[in-house]
């Protein structure tokens, strides 16, 4: 991205763990912008059906923002979620040491076993919708070089009742987390930047974070700058072997109106010199701003790999000049 590296794996490589990395760290230079934060997930995919929770937390400014959205399908807004309770402004006190982090709202995310196993809950009787699940690792969390960031994919066993519906949950899915570097809301006048997931088992699963490639003539192509450095950061777990991807090729088809991702499509190569073509369509999304200055639209991803079929997330996020200027186009 044009001013932070907070999402790029530049040293390559992958850091080391310690139990300790599950609970809040608390530690970055003392500017406005620094950031630590929990993202959680599961999916219902037989229902087009995704959560997507996440903590947020600025140190330096001392607020939390935290919460969870459930939604089935398409969605044209976050509030056509089925269930969408994420609340801007909260005391630290709502994370504590980060090992047992409670919600007003009754969100609750405990570290039973850090590195090792989370229970999630939630319960609003109004809306008839509730969350019992534990998430349990597939293996080691995957460290960036900088050790402030990993992924984990974990298997995520429980109950979820959507509005009055009931569902079992057993999925993998990939959670996230951060802490010690500066997150900057500036305007980025870049295309998407797409960070998603797959799983296909407890096999194999990975993650790319990238822009599309502009030889693969994308629909911004022309009407905004190429980025210096289109792949910044992913990674393959082959049968418990982490491997880190050494570069990426993607293209995404995108609605007209909303400009949200209909179809992704990946090249990749591994550290190993093994090579992988993953197909994806969109099953769920919504559109949600995670800050003021961006668009995010989240969703379920069902991938083909080898005939093979897996679930991920996809997040890609949008900024005002890539809008504005395709939304001009469409005039």
């Amino acid at each position: 991205m044009s001013d932070t590296d907070w999402n790029s794996n530049l040293g390559g490589g992958f850091g080391s763990h310690v139990p300790q990395d599950e609970y809040y760290h608390g530690v970055g230079d003392p500017v406005d912008t620094l950031t630590e934060t929990w993202y959680w997930n599961f999916h219902v995919p037989e229902a087009a059906i995704n959560c997507f929770a996440y903590c947020w937390v600025h140190p330096t400014l001392g607020t939390v923002s935290s919460g969870l959205m459930i939604f089935k399908g398409i969605k044209q807004s976050h509030l056509a979620c089925e269930l969408f309770d994420y609340r801007d402004y909260m005391a630290m006190n709502v994370v504590g040491d980060g090992s047992d982090i409670q919600l007003p709202n009754s969100m609750r995310v405990q570290a039973i076993k850090p590195l090792e196993h989370v229970r999630m809950t939630f319960d609003d009787p109004v809306r008839e919708t509730s969350v019992d699940v534990d998430l349990r690792a597939i293996g080691v969390p995957i460290m960036r070089a900088n050790n402030k960031h990993f992924e984990q994919v974990m298997h995520v066993t429980g109950d979820l009742v959507l509005r009055g519906e009931r569902y079992k949950v057993d999925c993998h899915a990939v959670r996230d987390r951060s802490w010690g570097e500066a997150r900057p809301e500036n305007h980025n006048p870049a295309p998407p930047y797409t960070w998603v997931t797959g799983a296909f088992g407890e096999d194999f699963a990975f993650n790319v974070g990238s822009h599309d490639d502009p030889d693969r003539n994308p629909e911004w192509k022309g009407i905004m700058p190429v980025p210096t450095r289109i792949f910044n950061d992913g990674w393959v777990v082959v049968k418990g072997e982490q491997r880190r991807i050494r570069n990426a090729s993607k293209i995404t088809t995108r609605t007209p109106d909303q400009f949200g991702p209909i179809t992704h499509d990946y090249s990749f190569e591994d550290d190993r010199g093994e090579t992988y073509h993953i197909r994806g369509k969109l099953v769920a999304q919504t559109i949600w701003g995670g800050w003021s200055n961006i668009t995010c639209h989240i969703g379920l991803v069902e991938w083909d790999w080898d005939g093979r079929t897996g679930y991920g997330e996809s997040q890609e996020v949008q900024w005002n000049d890539y809008v504005y200027k395709m939304s001009q186009q469409q005039r």
